[in-house]
């Protein structure tokens, strides 16, 4: 690797190495068993010169590394912004956690099957790895940190010879095993899973729409990270303008959740990572960027750079977090939307969305009575301006830390 960096220097390049040692062991259950064992390896190159930029990956770093790189950056266009970031020494997070991968894959799959006791278990998988990433370059940058990583997951519903209902999926994700309790996991899906069996049609629409932990993941997370990317706000394409007012939720994007899979000490470029608060009390005060949109932009570089090694930089969110400065609790006909599907049809650019809810529940005099599928639009926009606070404890679901948020102003229809 540095007799690569060393031979790029010597011809008058800067160049930086991205590269990933990562080692994996997953086992999934449907109607079969299913067993897989990953060990990879690869090598991200950028070499830059006079405001060109050459990329080549490899899973091999030798020479011809170099030569393919050269290549590629004597056909780039020039651009002043591309340039290697400065050299920043970050400070280590502990994101090595202590679990053997086959002893907790082995040991969760025999607890999750437990669930075939109470309902249809479609389907369960455990996963754990560890990856290295490191990045050196030219300038004297020599960074590299492990990280691990524990997944489970569940599929499950109710069958019988008159009925079947919608899948439930849950899913649970840390650096360390024992950040992950597989008994809540398991009374959440079967809970949910009840609620399905006896679902009622709505009869009028509801004057709140609740957005649990999982639904502000799967539905928020997605409109947000990309309304505060640097790209696209710098192109217009944002539906969010820096310096607005949207409700009163605070939003904070942190790389040192170091319960979260999405924690790092540094990001793609090897720039040291920091909390970033993108949300205040409502006002878009900030957004994420790599080093190239950055300088573009003229802005602190937030070192939000997120790459695989066959990938130059783009801009990414790491661990967010979510929280609505006010405080509300559950209120009769309130809908509790859980589980989305179709976010990926959204305007992204408008933030508008239409996505169907196949499971959801209505209270009434404080019990939970699950409904059938609806549809569920509106916009990002009114989303967060109609946010009337934050609902039970806040709940890690994917890159998320959030309470439920109860909402005004969404169109459902049943």
């Amino acid at each position: 690797m540095y007799s690569l960096i060393n031979k790029a220097k010597n011809l008058g390049l800067t160049g930086e190495l991205y590269y990933v040692e990562r080692s994996e062991y997953e086992v999934r259950k449907e109607k079969q068993y299913q067993a897989g064992s990953l060990r990879e390896r690869g090598y991200g190159l950028r070499v830059f010169k006079d405001g060109q930029v050459g990329f080549a990956f490899a899973t091999d770093p030798d020479l011809t590394l170099l030569d393919r790189a050269l290549s590629a950056l004597k056909v780039s266009e020039r651009d002043e912004n591309n340039v290697l970031p400065p050299v920043k020494k970050p400070t280590m997070l502990p994101l090595d956690k202590e679990g053997d991968p086959i002893e907790f894959v082995r040991e969760s799959l025999k607890t999750l099957e437990e669930l075939q006791e109470s309902v249809n278990l479609v389907g369960v998988y455990a996963s754990a790895g560890k990856i290295k990433v490191g990045v050196i370059n030219t300038e004297g940058l020599d960074v590299s940190e492990s990280r691990s990583h524990f997944q489970v997951g569940v599929m499950a519903n109710y069958k019988d010879s008159s009925l079947v209902t919608p899948e439930i999926y849950e899913s649970r994700s840390s650096r360390s095993p024992k950040d992950l309790d597989l008994t809540e996991l398991k009374e959440e899906t079967i809970s949910k899973v009840r609620l399905t069996i006896d679902r009622v049609k709505l009869d009028s629409k509801p004057k709140r729409v609740v957005l649990n932990s999982k639904a502000v993941s799967e539905l928020l997370y997605p409109l947000l990270a990309y309304s505060v990317n640097a790209e696209n706000v710098y192109r217009k394409k944002s539906p969010l303008s820096v310096g607005e007012i949207y409700g009163n939720i605070t939003v904070v994007d942190d790389p040192h959740d170091d319960k979260s899979d999405y924690s790092r000490s540094f990001d793609g470029e090897g720039q040291p990572t920091t909390q970033n608060v993108l949300i205040h009390n409502g006002e878009f005060k900030a957004i994420l960027t790599n080093w190239y949109w950055s300088k573009k932009i003229g802005i602190r570089n937030s070192a939000s750079a997120v790459r695989s090694f066959m990938t130059t930089p783009s801009i990414g969110t790491s661990s967010i977090r979510i929280q609505p400065n006010e405080r509300q609790d559950y209120e009769n006909e309130d809908l509790v939307i859980d589980q989305v599907q179709g976010v990926h049809t959204s305007n992204w650019d408008t933030g508008e969305f239409g996505v169907v809810v196949p499971v959801a529940w209505t209270i009434r005099n404080g019990d939970r009575k699950g409904v059938r599928e609806v549809i569920l639009s509106g916009d990002l926009k009114t989303l967060l301006k109609t946010a009337m606070g934050g609902v039970g404890d806040s709940k890690r679901v994917g890159p998320v830390v959030s309470p439920g948020i109860v909402i005004q102003g969404l169109g459902v229809v049943s």
